[in-house]
């Protein structure tokens, strides 16, 4: 496929994808998130002991993920914040090890990875590298006291289902697994 067409379907799936946020709502993150630290696992005990757990760091591409090895001291189905950076969220379905700087969002509801993804993508619009970045710090604190702005089922509790769906049916949901 040449450069070309290459932009040109980017250019339609971002058209296509537009979504009317009018009727969303503002939640407490604490009201649907335990918000805590993560156990820091030396980078030199990760290299020495390979394995199939991610090591999850306070990057933010690769899904936070650097390596993987045979530690691990976090369960999965949670999000994770890089409190050192950029503030970026990302949803770990598997369990895993971290770096330091690396905040856990437990759910207080029934989380799956299409709902994390979905609201993984509304945080990092939100926030990450606009509030949060090398000099503001995305704390367990600032994290706590933030609020995220999500589909809204009677303007009472967030839609999750529309969460869920939304992600399942884009034009990379039949990739997820």
């Amino acid at each position: 496929m040449d450069i070309e067409r290459t932009i040109g379907k980017i250019e339609q799936i971002k058209n296509t994808n537009i979504i009317d946020i009018s009727d969303w709502r503002a939640f407490n993150i604490s009201d649907y998130f335990e918000v805590t630290g993560t156990v820091t696992t030396p980078k030199y005990k990760i290299d020495s002991k390979p394995g199939p757990y991610p090591y999850v760091t306070t990057r933010a591409t690769n899904n936070g993920i650097d390596s993987y090895s045979s530690i691990k001291t976090e369960e999965g189905n949670v999000l994770v914040v890089d409190s050192a950076v950029l503030g970026f969220m990302t949803y770990q379905e598997d369990s895993f090890s971290a770096s330091d700087h690396v905040e856990k969002l437990i759910p207080k509801f029934e989380l799956n990875k299409y709902i994390g993804i979905f609201i993984c993508t509304v945080w990092n619009k939100m926030y990450s590298g606009i509030k949060y970045d090398y000099y503001r710090k995305a704390s367990q604190t600032e994290i706590r006291q933030e609020k995220i702005l999500l589909p809204s089922k009677n303007d009472k509790e967030p839609d999750f289902k529309f969460m869920e769906n939304y992600i399942k049916n884009s034009t990379f949901g039949n990739m997820l697994k």
